[in-house]
Formats: C-alpha cells, sequence, structure tokens
C-alpha cells in the first residue's frame, strides 16, 4: 500500500504533561488577550454614534476582501508595500497551517495528509522565509535608511523581533525534526517539501539523537511560550493594528460623498429648538466611535505624514502625530476608567491598566509629567525632523474635559492643514484625518469662538457681502463686451454656469470665465450665469470651520437655484464644483424633483469636442505640457482624465507629461481649508 504523505504532529513533545501544560498556557494567553480587546472595544464604544458608518453589509465585505485580504490599499506604496504583503502572505499561510494542524491532532478529523499536506508544506516553508525578508525591508527602513516617516522605539523594534523570532524559532523545530529522521534510520520521505526546513537541518549536522531531541524540546517550548506571550501581548503591542485596522476597514464605507464634510444638523433649526447643542470635536468625549476607531487602527506607518503639504513645507501638522497624539490620550484616560465603566474588574482590569501603561503607551513614548498629564520622551525629538511637530503635543490624559485643539494638541496643527485629503488618500487603513481636523476647527471657532486673525477679515466679509473681494454689484464687471446671458427667477436655460467668486473677481482668473462663455457662445448653448444673484459657495468658511456661515450662505444660493430651471450646473472651481455636487444636497435640493447634474468645466469640454459642437486650430509650435491635478477635482471626485482628454484633443503639437506626483498623488497647491485667505507664517 501507497504510504500517505504526512509527519507526526508534535513529535518529541506528545506525552500528556506537554499537552496538558501547552493548552493551559493557551487558555491564559487567550484570557489576557481577550482582556485587552474589550479594554479597547470599550474605548471604541464610548464614542458617539455614527450612522453614517452602518448599513450596507455586501460593500463592507467587499471593502475587507479588496483591502484586508488582498491589501489594496498597502501595496499602493511600492517598497513597503512589498514588505507587508511578505509578512501578511506569511502569517497568513502559518496561520492556516497550524489551523489545519489542530483540526488534524486535536479534533481527529485526518486532513493533513497527501497532497493537502505537501502543499501546505511548501507553502509555509516559501511564504515563512518571505516573512524574514519583508522584516528585513522593514528594518532597514527603520534603522538604517531611517526615513522619517517612521518613528522607532520599543514597541515597533517589538514587532520586528518577535516575528522574525517566531519565524526562525519555526525552522529551527522543523530543522531538528528533519535532522533527527536522518541519523535515527527513520528520514522524512517528504523532506524535500519542506526546503527551508531542509536547509535549517544541515545547521544541527553534529548533533547526536540525544542532543537532537533535547535541543528540540527546549526549542519547541520557547516558541510555544513565546507564540502564547505574542497572543496575550497582542492589545498591548503593534499586533493589535491586525484586528483594529481590519475592522476600520470594513467600516471605512461612508453613506456621505468622499468631498463632503460631516453634516452636524442645521444649526438654524437646532437654535430655533432651543436646545444646548456642540459643534464639532472638543473634547474625546465628542468622537464617535468610527473616530475612536480611527485612533485604534493607525499603524504609525507615515505614509499620511509623507503626503502632507503641511508638514513637508515645516509646518507643525503630521496627520500621524495629530492621531497618535489624540489616540494616545484617549488610550491613557481609558486605562484610568474614566471614559465609563468597564466590565473587567479586580485584578485583570489591574492587568490591563499596567500592561497598556507599561507596553503599550511606554513602549510608544510616553512618559508622565512632573505636574500631571504625559508627554512624550526626550522632548519628543523622535517624532519626525520638522522640530515643530516634536512639540505639537502638550499635555496627555489629564482627564476628559480637555480640549484636543490647544490642550492635548497645539491648535496651530490643526490650521496648518489645507484639507488636501493627500492623507487620506495615502492611508492604508481608512483613516480619515481631514474630518478630525476640520471638526476640531468647527469646535474651536463655533464653540471658543477661536478664528486666526487672518480669516476673520475673509469670514466678515463673506458674512457682509457674500463673497470676499469686492462690492457684490462688481461681479459681472469681467464681462466686458462679450455676450453673456444672465438669467433671473423663472427662466429655464440647457446650462448653469456657476462662476465662482475667484472667476468672477481675480484678474488673472477672469480669463477662465471668459474663454469658457466665448466657447458656449461658440457651441451654440443654451446656457446663463446667475450674475450678481450668485453668492460664494461657501467652501472657505465651511472648512475654517465656520460652519454656520457656510448653511448661511449654502441656503442662500440653494433657494437661488431653485428658482431657475437647468439641466446641467457647470463650474470652473473645483471647490464650489466639490461644493454645489456633494455638500449642499445635506442641506436640500436644488430643484422639485429635478436633480441636475453638477459637472467641471472639463467635462463640459470634452462632451463638447466628441460630439464636434467645437472645433479647435491645430496650430502653434510643439511644446509640452503637464496637468495639475486640484485636489478637490481629484482626490475629491475622482476627476482625472476629463482635462487630460481635453488637453490632448487641444492641439497635436502638445506633449502631455505627467509629474513625479499627479493623479491621486498630486501636491496640493497650498490653497485649500482656507488656506487662499491665510498666510500662516510657519515654515
Amino acid at each position: 500500500m501507497e504510504e500517505i504523505a504526512t509527519r507526526e504532529i508534535m513529535w518529541n513533545v506528545s506525552t500528556l504533561p506537554n499537552v496538558v501544560t501547552m493548552y493551559s498556557l493557551m487558555v491564559i494567553a487567550l484570557i489576557v488577550a481577550g482582556a485587552g480587546l474589550l479594554r479597547q472595544s470599550e474605548l471604541v464604544s464610548s464614542g458617539k454614534p455614527s450612522p453614517l458608518h452602518q448599513g450596507n453589509l455586501a460593500g463592507r465585505l467587499v471593502d475587507f476582501i479588496s483591502d484586508v485580504l488582498f491589501q489594496k490599499r498597502t501595496i499602493k506604496s511600492r517598497t513597503p508595500g512589498i514588505a507587508h504583503t511578505l509578512v501578511f502572505a506569511g502569517f497568513l499561510a502559518l496561520l492556516l497551517t497550524t489551523t489545519v494542524v489542530f483540526i488534524e491532532h486535536d479534533l481527529g478529523i485526518l486532513i493533513y495528509r497527501g497532497d493537502f499536506y505537501l502543499f501546505l508544506t511548501v507553502l509555509s516553508d516559501v511564504l515563512g522565509i518571505g516573512v524574514l525578508f519583508g522584516l528585513m525591508i522593514f528594518a532597514h527602513r527603520r534603522y538604517i535608511q531611517k526615513a522619517d516617516l517612521v518613528h522607532s522605539r520599543s514597541i515597533d523594534s517589538g514587532i520586528l523581533i518577535t516575528l522574525g523570532l517566531l519565524i526562525i524559532q519555526g525552522f529551527c523545530v522543523e530543522g531538528l525534526r528533519i535532522h533527527h529522521g536522518e541519523i535515527s534510520g527513520n528520514p522524512d520521505k517528504w523532506a524535500a517539501y519542506s526546503p527551508i526546513g531542509l536547509l535549517f537541518s544541515k545547521l544541527f549536522w553534529g548533533l547526536s539523537i540525544k542532543a537532537t531531541k533535547t535541543l528540540h524540546y527546549g526549542i519547541w517550548w520557547f516558541h510555544t511560550v513565546t507564540v502564547f506571550v505574542a497572543i496575550a501581548l497582542a492589545p498591548y503591542s503593534k499586533f493589535l493594528h491586525i484586528i483594529a485596522s481590519s475592522a476600520n476597514l470594513f467600516f471605512r464605507r461612508s453613506t456621505k460623498p468622499v468631498g463632503a464634510l460631516p453634516f452636524p444638523g442645521d444649526i438654524e433649526k437646532m437654535v430655533e429648538a432651543g436646545e444646548e447643542f456642540s459643534i464639532g470635536l472638543g473634547t474625546i468625549k465628542d468622537y464617535s466611535w468610527k473616530q475612536l476607531l480611527d485612533l485604534e487602527a493607525c499603524t504609525s506607518c507615515g505614509r499620511c505624514q509623507d503626503a502632507c503639504p503641511a508638514y513637508r513645507s515645516g509646518k507643525p501638522l503630521s496627520p500621524k502625530w495629530m492621531i497618535l497624539d489624540t489616540r494616545n490620550h484617549a488610550m491613557l484616560l481609558n486605562n484610568e476608567g474614566k471614559l465609563g465603566t468597564s466590565k473587567l474588574s479586580g485584578p485583570l482590569f489591574s492587568l490591563d491598566k499596567n500592561l497598556a501603561n507599561n507596553l503599550l503607551l511606554k513602549g510608544s513614548g510616553i512618559v508622565p509629567q512632573k505636574e500631571g498629564g504625559y508627554e512624550y520622551a526626550d522632548g519628543g525629538v523622535f517624532r519626525g525632523k520638522n522640530e515643530l511637530v516634536q512639540k505639537s503635543a502638550l499635555k496627555l490624559g489629564v482627564n476628559v474635559d480637555q480640549r484636543i485643539s490647544g490642550e492635548v494638541i497645539d491648535s496651530e496643527t490643526f490650521w496648518s492643514c489645507t484639507t488636501c485629503m493627500a492623507c487620506v488618500e495615502a492611508c492604508p487603513v481608512g483613516i480619515n484625518h481631514v474630518d478630525q481636523i476640520v471638526e476640531n476647527r468647527r469646535n474651536m471657532v463655533l464653540m471658543q469662538g477661536e478664528v486666526p486673525t487672518e480669516a476673520q477679515k475673509t469670514l466678515k466679509a463673506l458674512e457682509n457681502r457674500g463673497n470676499p473681494y469686492g462690492p457684490p454689484e462688481a461681479r459681472t464687471e469681467w464681462i466686458g463686451d462679450l455676450k453673456v446671458p444672465v438669467v433671473k427667477a423663472g427662466d429655464e436655460v440647457e446650462y448653469l454656469y456657476w462662476v465662482g467668486c475667484v472667476s468672477a473677481f481675480d484678474k488673472r482668473k477672469q480669463k477662465i470665465a471668459r474663454s469658457l462663455v466665448t466657447i458656449m457662445n461658440q457651441a451654440g448653448l443654451s446656457y446663463g450665469i446667475l450674475g450678481n444673484a450668485e453668492g460664494c459657495s461657501g467652501d472657505p468658511a465651511r472648512r475654517l470651520g465656520e460652519e454656520n456661515l457656510f448653511q448661511t450662505l449654502a441656503k442662500g444660493n440653494i433657494e437661488t437655484l431653485k428658482s431657475i430651471k437647468f439641466k446641467y450646473l457647470v463650474a470652473n472651481c473645483p471647490h464650489c464644483f466639490n461644493t454645489i455636487k456633494n455638500e449642499y444636497p445635506q442641506l436640500g435640493n436644488l430643484g422639485d424633483g429635478r436633480e441636475p447634474e453638477i459637472i467641471h468645466h472639463s467635462v463640459l469640454l470634452k462632451r463638447l469636442l466628441a460630439e464636434g459642437k467645437i472645433a479647435l486650430k491645430d496650430e502653434g509650435t510643439a511644446r509640452k505640457v503637464t496637468m495639475h491635478d486640484p485636489c478637490y477635482l481629484g482626490r475629491y471626485n475622482g476627476e482625472f482624465d476629463a482635462p487630460r482628454e481635453t488637453i490632448k484633443k487641444s492641439s497635436s503639437r502638445l506633449q502631455v507629461i505627467e509629474m513625479d506626483e499627479s493623479r491621486e498623488k498630486a501636491m496640493c497647491c497650498g490653497a485649500g481649508g482656507g488656506h487662499f485667505w491665510m498666510d500662516l507664517k510657519i515654515g
């Protein structure tokens, strides 16, 4: 009878005392890990409801498969993507093999044999060595290359050392088993299917049978204890991200458009109701469970920081540290039981508190301040090369009533953001940094009355005259001698051109408006503009945190738009385009059951060219051109191709080339988030 491929499970350690001790340690490890996970889940569940991140189970499962199992977001960055894929794939392979061994040995279901055994053996060996290669890449970036986007503390070293130790231990155990078979006259017939284990077996060529069994026994127990310690301490180490980031990616999908900020409710109605309310994120008590899960999911990879124009220009914002500082503040409070009562009590609560403080937080560089609260060790120099970021954390973990902006984190951190969404695009675990930043701004402006001096003038102008430039009656002076129809209430056109404040008032940008209406005239379109009835879309006010002013401006514009019948609204300003398309629906429809299509002018030009309604003269000298993707058109709304296709069709003499940072990775111009009207003299 042909022998079936398999191996003896728990060779050399299968005695009853060993089995009992092993499973006793496993139970202890699971209890400790369970207590830690319960406390972390209690931290998240202490947050406010987040209805935007509920429902749509099918879509969330698709996200989970794409982003977690297939690492779609992680592999966007090549080198760390390769390293993480090697580690993740190896982890899954070894987890699968361990599970199959458990099913065979403990449940008595004979599946670890035959071709399946050989397949798993090869898979776990090959992908296991892949884990070591991945860890070496991580170690090189962290300790040799010393990339600024990563920082190194004991908690960071711990995960690399633990994973490396586990893999090497496993290969040693496998190699000793193979070596024992060779010298005892009972060789493993399928040793070739364990290529790395077979290679390791050659390291023990001089060991006798007794010495081999003794060493195997010692390393096996060392490996077993290491596994159970890693399991027990997972909630207190960077292993926590395996669970937290997976959960965050599952709940990442939101019912609001990517380009819209969270809607706090109709402020006018809230005031009329006469009840007390708070807007934005003031203290940790204001965070929703999804925002708290965002904090827990952070892996400290630094991709957000690397993409952030504020950090790269020397300002005090690192999206990574904004998230980590808030997380550490929340965890310190949670450890003291200040975010609510816990289901844990007595010894387990004390154990969790000690492990969280001494491993997770101390290992992350958190140390007590003499006058109370916590700060970062060594003056925070390890936080990055940006000296302002090193000092941006103020005092963590004092009490739940600490304001995040101004008491936990320097308020300039939040004002430095251009809301370009590069951090959100770069994040592999689905964190939305921008929402948290703007929500903190809202609280500063509306609840605390704190507004940057340079922004006050702009906000006042928006409030008094509906634009940040000049007299409302000057809004149509750009028209000059052009024939441009100005619509009024009751009129009907196919295209309504939303000019925007910049194109209406800025002398340079007026060229855009004049060119576009010239093209629309040439194409014979039925179109019009609102003229002096058009007001600021409200984007600067909302991004600066002045939600009440935004809603006032938006409601006025919505009423104006509802008085006109039109099929398309065309905007050339990406900010106006995004605000009207994605945020106005939060406050009402633009028509009575006849919602128009909101398009960017590049889409209109693309359509007109395709329909042959406009013809371009193919003349001029040959030259190279490039396309700078506006954040609010590209990352916010996914429109990358229309401008490029229009440029390519405009002349055969143009060679369109791409910048290194283009499309999803395009660098922000620096004007978003209200920065067009602010000149932060930092960095």
